[in-house]
């Protein structure tokens, strides 16, 4: 990673390219745990019926890790896990990972629910926008979240 936080049961950060998902279970291992959730977001081929061949993320670093690292301690209040987040910067090519959410607790009850609330979160509140590419290398912005509650 390029730009990473800890927390005393998180970890995350931002890493150039795609995501690495290997080892994913390790970022959250702990022997009081017998769950553990993954979540990989995965570029796809096609968007709003138009062909895609990668997504080019544009982060503000510092801004994107402590919204992540809010996001977090949020998380890790609301649920018994050990969480670990990351999100890509720069070109990320069809089938390859933009970001990866692992989470471990006793039950999976609580590892799923993180998860889960943990990606549709970040999608609203990490300043992160993404450029389209189309096969003729053709691009387009994509709408996002507003940051602002009004």
């Amino acid at each position: 990673m390029f730009i990473e936080a800890n927390g005393q049961r998180w970890h995350c950060g931002l890493v150039d390219g795609p995501c690495e998902t290997a080892g994913l279970d390790l970022q959250v291992s702990d022997p009081a745990h017998g769950a553990i959730a993954q979540f990989l977001g995965v570029v796809r081929d096609h968007n709003d019926g138009l062909e895609a061949t990668a997504v080019d993320y544009d982060v503000h670093p510092e801004l994107a890790l402590k919204a992540l690292s809010s996001l977090c301690d949020e998380l890790c209040n609301r649920y018994p896990v050990r969480l670990f987040m990351q999100h890509s910067r720069g070109l990320v090519r069809v089938g390859e990972a933009s970001v990866v959410i692992a989470a471990s607790s006793a039950h999976r009850k609580d590892a799923l629910a993180c998860v889960s609330e943990a990606i549709d979160l970040l999608k609203v509140r990490v300043p992160i926008w993404k450029r389209e590419i189309a096969p003729d290398d053709s691009h387009r912005w994509l709408d996002g979240h507003s940051l602002r509650q009004d």
